[in-house]
């Protein structure tokens, strides 16, 4: 697995509940989403807080780059999905850690360097190489390890925060007989079915509860473009 397709991966595993729906309702203008003058190397602000231009254009780059090298053309319906694509999650990383801050959410040096060492493209006879790691980024991903590192941080705050708030979900014996006896009219196969109805009733709760959070912080977000060609 190279270093792309494991991002692509573990960024699936981040936020699976509903995140595409969040991501999408900030693209589409809620929360203050309006177009803005130019500022120097500035894609947007979040809030209040800059996307870097830079980094957007490298990111954008290195996307492309993997596309072709996978045998596929690029034209400018592409180039402009992927841009859309990548200021997506930018935009993903920068609300949610500055949700993880207001939580008090906390990432340790340790935990970072912990999910870099486990990345394969890091490897080196299946163990972490330090040179390895250098080199792929300087020379592929076109950046530093204290940018790689930064990002990394974001990434696993995102995982915590999210943990977080899926951890505060309960549901109470009551509220899952009642939820039983709702769907199916009577209680009379409740207690062998309760296993697997608590498991799924958890979920629409959990579902149901995080798609509100996502409404809440897209009403006070506050996004500023700086960029036409998106």
């Amino acid at each position: 697995m190279d270093i792309f397709s494991f991002f692509k991966k573990y960024r699936k595993n981040i936020f699976t509940i509903t995140i595409i729906g969040f991501i999408a309702g900030i693209f589409l203008g809620f929360g203050g989403y309006i177009r803005a003058t130019s500022n120097i190397d500035t894609v947007a602000t979040i809030n209040g807080k800059k996307i870097s231009l830079t980094k957007f254009n490298r990111i954008v780059n290195q996307n492309i780059d993997n596309y072709r090298d996978q045998g596929h053309e690029t034209n400018e319906e592409v180039v402009r999905s992927i841009k859309q694509q990548v200021f997506r999650e930018l935009l993903q990383e920068e609300v949610f850690w500055q949700e993880s801050k207001k939580f008090g959410i906390v990432v340790t040096d340790a935990e970072v360097y912990q999910t870099i060492m486990r990345i394969p493209a890091f490897q080196k006879d299946g163990r972490f190489d330090r040179e390895t790691y250098i080199k792929t980024l300087l020379y592929r991903l076109k950046m530093t390890p204290k940018e790689f590192e930064e990002s990394r941080k974001k990434q696993v705050a995102m995982y915590k925060l999210r943990e977080l708030v899926i951890s505060s979900i309960k549901v109470s014996p009551k509220e899952l007989m009642l939820a039983y006896g709702n769907k199916y009219g009577n209680l009379k196969n409740f207690e062998k079915d309760k296993q697997s109805f608590a498991q799924e009733f958890l979920q629409e709760k959990q579902v149901a509860v995080l798609e509100e959070w996502y409404k809440q912080i897209n009403n006070n977000l506050k996004v500023k473009m700086f960029v036409k060609d998106l």
